[in-house]
């Protein structure tokens, strides 16, 4: 068989025969068996019992042979073999790197916050679906029974925005999921970083780094003894995390700039202004740092009294309140007495539990509205009474810091124009004829918008020029807007400034946020654990895991596959064909493989590495290009057992009929299980191995 096939041990549980004995002790003992430890027989001696008293009389009790875990790494095996291998029971799990269950994946909201969802409940979500808030009271369309149930819910879940990476850029970008993966029991690790956040993962998880893709073993070149536990690390070793704005100079990050701000007696605004991000952004990091802003001023600050606020008011007083209402007055009557408004009198008298005098309505039963049958009326105002009214208005209303909802000025210029032009948008489109001038489209003043011809950031003293606005529909004022056709759509009109002349339009700095490195301060070792991992669409295969980047489960053969296309890598080291000779299959057919039906196969692999090789340099994405390979690429995976699912893959795998590759990896696998429990061993080999015989 090839000679590159390889199966090395990567950690496995120490004394796996004692274990199983003091499993299996405590299974028939009213004693507590870690008490009688220092009488436990030695290991040879323990897998002696245990094969005496457990399995050679097959009483079919092997609980006890799941508490010992073994985990192998395997390479240069066929595509085929894995994904052969993946089929089998629980306790076996095939997979290159792993994450524990309470590891929570970030998900960005529709409205741009963020949702984060623990691994293990986001596979229950993947696998089994949601649970219904009702039972299904009859049989379901495809035969499901009445009672409680859980709805399919994949297609949601995939259309959900997943953060990733962008590895270029190294910039924050959305992707979705392809698949949630559970790749049973693996030696888990803490990981703590310097700011708190901490990472469960196996020690082959890659991580991303400063100095790229790494495992975490690698990262942090980690030492582990036998037994699984930490024996050292690296202490510089950084990962990158997620959490801090691209936009700026970041001096908003230093907590120092920032109280030197304060102090100054700088607002949100201004300190955005100088650091050249967003309020959000100074508001944000001021809180990691604990800082107190200085907010804008406000008209009313805590414990200021509203300009006419009189204590000793008429309408404050609740015995003159009560006497006024016995003497059957209304509110407007009360109001006029106290001068105030009638809902100063209203607030009052149901703040003392008093009930209002209510007035008689206007229509009580058989009194004929004065309206009916009327088509309708308005008020027959001529334009110098229409003028009058206006002026009054103006004269009256409270403006500026008079009004009682002024609120210090803190009103931008341009935002006064936009309030202007919304209250004047119905004298815009009646002089179009309610008319969008781009597409046509006649419609109401819902529908329609008025738009500034010459934009505002160009020229803000035409912001509020009737002669500088036009009725478009929304979708259009939408598309101009989003797609920077205000020069192109004002041409078109002639406006006063010429467009040559208008600056660059300002776009917004936006919250998109940058990986930045964090260094590991402690790593620890959690024991075996259920773990889980995702694939993730591309182009980036990454996502976020408790603010750390980390890679998906995708596993890759690009590298290689376009340096054998450019005959830089033997083909045979990344594509598998069986050696030239004679075969047969279950069913007894024979047929022998010629040295030139091996060799058309290999032209095949070359075209098919080609193939891959001209697609990525067209800027295919990886998946797509990878589906053109021949299956049988080559694949380095990590395979973990319990003692009773090693044996049981024993029998499924390694019996005679078998597939060549699966029964040499079987080959290789079985001198681990010699020296790992050689008592144990001797015992299948001796009774089962080779016999097909269902697993204990």
């Amino acid at each position: 068989m090839d000679p590159r096939f390889r199966v090395d041990l990567i950690a496995a549980t120490p004394h796996p025969q004692q274990c199983v004995y003091a499993a299996m002790h405590q299974d028939y003992s009213e004693g507590y068996v870690v008490d009688d430890r220092a009488n436990w027989p030695e290991e040879s001696r323990a897998g002696e019992i245990c094969v005496k008293r457990l399995l050679a009389g097959e009483r079919g009790h092997y609980g006890p042979l799941e508490h010992g875990q073994i985990v192998l790494n395997v390479g240069w095996f066929p595509h085929s073999v894995m994904q052969q291998a993946r089929t089998h029971r629980v306790g076996v799990s095939f997979d290159v790197q792993c994450l524990a269950a309470n590891t929570e994946i970030t998900f960005l909201n529709a409205g741009g916050g963020l949702k984060k969802i623990r691994i293990d409940a986001l596979h229950d979500l993947w696998t089994h679906g949601e649970r219904a808030t009702r039972q299904r009271q009859i049989r379901g369309r495809h035969g499901e029974a009445p009672g409680t149930y859980r709805r399919d819910c994949r297609q949601r879940l995939q259309k959900m925005k997943l953060r990733v990476l962008n590895e270029a850029t190294q910039v924050f970008e959305t992707s979705q999921l392809t698949d949630v993966i559970c790749s049973g029991l693996q030696p888990v690790y803490r990981l703590t970083m310097e700011d708190g956040r901490s990472l469960d993962c196996t020690a082959n998880h890659r991580l991303f780094t400063p100095q790229g893709w790494q495992t975490m073993a690698e990262a942090l070149s980690l030492r582990v003894g036998r037994d699984g536990g930490v024996q050292s690390f690296r202490r510089t070793a950084q990962v990158l995390a997620n959490g801090n704005v691209a936009v700026g100079s970041g001096a908003y990050r230093d907590s120092g700039w920032l109280r030197q701000q304060v102090e100054a007696g700088a607002t949100p605004g201004e300190m955005a202004d100088r650091a050249g991000c967003s309020i959000t952004t100074i508001r944000d990091w001021a809180r990691r740092h604990q800082i107190q802003l200085t907010e804008n001023s406000r008209c009313f600050q805590p414990g200021d009294k509203p300009w006419n606020h009189n204590p000793s008011a008429l309408y404050r007083q609740q015995e003159w309140l009560r006497q006024r209402l016995e003497e059957g007055l209304h509110v407007n009557e009360m109001a006029e007495l106290a001068g105030c408004s009638g809902e100063a009198i209203k607030k009052w008298v149901y703040h003392y539990g008093l009930t209002l005098n209510r007035r008689p309505t206007g229509f009580q039963k058989g009194i004929q509205p004065w309206n009916k049958e009327r088509g309708g009326y308005r008020l027959q105002l001529s334009e110098a009474s229409r003028e009058a009214r206006r002026a009054n208005g103006k004269r009256i209303t409270r403006r500026g810091s008079q009004s009682n909802f002024w609120k210090g000025g803190v009103s931008s210029e341009r935002e006064l124009i936009g309030a202007w032009t919304r209250q004047i948008a119905p004298q815009v489109h009646r002089r179009f004829d309610y008319t969008c001038q781009r597409c046509g489209l006649r419609g109401s003043d819902q529908q329609l918008h008025a738009h500034h011809l010459v934009p505002v950031y160009a020229d803000p003293s035409l912001g509020c020029e009737m002669e500088n606005l036009v009725t478009l529909c929304q979708p259009c004022h939408a598309f101009i807007h989003k797609h920077h056709q205000e020069a192109d759509f004002a041409a078109t009109f002639s406006p006063r400034k010429p467009v040559t002349d208008w600056p660059e339009k300002p776009r917004p700095q936006g919250r998109r946020l940058m990986a930045h490195p964090l260094t590991v301060v402690n790593v620890e070792f959690l024991g075996t654990q259920m773990t889980y991992d995702l694939e993730v669409q591309g182009p980036w295969h990454n996502f976020v895991a408790n603010g750390l980047v980390v890679h998906n489960s995708m596993r890759y053969t690009g590298e290689r596959i376009v340096r054998a296309a450019n005959g830089h890598t033997d083909l045979e080291e990344v594509f598998y064909l069986r050696p030239v000779g004679n075969y047969s299959d279950r069913q007894g057919k024979k047929y022998f493989y010629s040295p030139e039906e091996r060799a058309k196969d290999l032209e095949i692999c070359l075209a098919a590495a080609k193939r891959y090789s001209d697609m990525m340099d067209a800027g295919f994405a990886e998946e797509h290009a990878r589906g053109i390979l021949p299956f049988d690429y080559r694949q380095h995976f990590v395979v973990s057992f319990s003692l009773r699912a090693f044996l049981h893959f024993l029998d499924l795998r390694a019996k005679l009929d078998a597939q060549d590759e699966i029964r040499h990896l079987c080959d290789l696998m079985w001198p681990h299980l010699q020296s790992w429990a050689p008592e144990i061993a001797a015992w299948y080999e001796k009774s089962r191995l080779h016999k097909a015989r269902l697993a204990p």
